[in-house]
């Protein structure tokens, strides 16, 4: 096996990910992190990573491809897609879909619920990606146009991974992708699985993973109104123009019962934070935040998600205990029944837990391997 190089940004994943990989084929892998800032916010694992400049022009490439046999792009982003558009033939590529780098690039895929379209139908980034400059923009910046514009690195996309196994099929429709599928999951709970899980929950309820219009806050407000729960509501990720217009409507319509989390923070606090509530709202209509949402099922949280949204319907059809904020909402605040704790445990350590991780990371593996 030659090397499989890894491509990832600044981001909480990679130290996870390099232990994946390092338990299957030690020493047999680069992880490049592309970034213009150090020292890094993330990774930890600084001796098994290599820092590249996140501009194209700055880039060597042949460094890159260097007895590289495999490369795996973690979140397609302009950077990796002109390290794909401009990779030698024989060199193989994974796509491991995040969810962001593939629905925000589709044609016709409402991510937003009324009252969130009405907030971010004007907002001038927006306005940009539908203008005719945009592309010209794109190119001029990053070396490359928009992923759904660019025929000639989708064409070199050889595998595709994504996070829900029924995501394969509408994301390669989209792109017109012939990549094969390859399952793939990312240990999004640490040592979660391994913890009491008698776990004494607070009475607060979590709406949302991050600062982002994809998670539909203002829509769920309504629900919550007059209820007189905590609302925590993490916007330390994402967009602050996005994050200052949440806090200020939800400051206005619950008052001190509104608690922003604006601050970074590590994932044992983090599970702290999730412990504090024993409900969780996920409103996203594409797939997201699923492993915030694993997180909460493993801990005995009662999990609303929006019934059109890909996550729900995956969830219902593996068999997991998940509810609908809109018709549920006498339920939002109420802990679960132990048995159904006991229930959506058993799922997620069935189909997300060690086994599964290992099994997806050896599966790139015998890929390379074969290639």
């Amino acid at each position: 096996m030659g090397e499989l190089i890894h491509l990832f940004e600044d981001e909480k994943f990679v130290d996870s990910t390099i232990e994946q990989f390092e338990a299957v084929a030690p020493g047999k892998n680069r992880y490049l992190v592309f970034s213009d800032h150090q020292p890094l916010n993330h990774p930890k694992r600084v001796d098994k990573i290599e820092i590249l400049p996140n501009r194209f022009g700055a880039l060597n490439l042949p460094s890159i491809y260097q007895d590289c046999d495999f490369i795996m792009v973690h979140y397609m982003t302009p950077i990796k897609a002109y390290v794909v558009k401009n990779k030698p033939a024989d060199i193989p590529v994974l796509w491991s879909v995040w969810g962001k780098d593939a629905y925000d690039h589709f044609s016709d895929f409402e991510q937003f619920l009324p009252i969130t379209r009405k907030l971010v139908k004007w907002d001038y980034r927006n306005l940009l990606k539908r203008s005719p400059i945009y592309q010209v923009y794109h190119q001029l910046k990053y070396g490359v146009k928009s992923i759904d514009k660019e025929k000639e690195v989708l064409e070199k996309i050889d595998f595709l991974s994504t996070v829900l196994p029924t995501e394969y099929k509408l994301i390669c429709s989209e792109f017109g992708l012939r990549a094969k599928y390859v399952q793939f999951n990312y240990d999004s709970l640490g040592n979660t699985l391994q913890e009491k899980t008698n776990t004494s929950l607070g009475d607060r309820v979590l709406l949302g993973n991050s600062a982002t219009p994809t998670n539909n806050h203002l829509d769920v407000f309504p629900f919550l109104k007059d209820r007189g729960h905590l609302l925590v509501v993490p916007l330390n990720y994402g967009d602050r123009l996005y994050a200052s217009k949440i806090v200020e409507a939800g400051q206005n319509c619950f008052g001190h019962n509104f608690l922003p989390i604006l601050e970074y923070m590590d994932f044992r606090a983090y599970k702290g934070l999730v412990r504090d509530c024993n409900s969780m709202i996920m409103y996203h209509l594409r797939q997201q935040g699923l492993g915030n949402i694993l997180l909460a099922l493993q801990l005995g949280l009662r999990v609303f998600l929006h019934p059109f949204g890909a996550v729900y319907q995956y969830m219902k059809n593996i068999g997991m205990e998940v509810f609908d904020p809109d018709k549920d909402r006498e339920l939002i605040g109420v802990e679960l029944l132990n048995e159904q704790k006991i229930k959506n445990r058993g799922l997620v350590n069935k189909y997300w837990g060690e086994a599964q991780i290992y099994q997806g990371t050896t599966n790139i593996v015998d890929l390379v391997r074969s290639e």
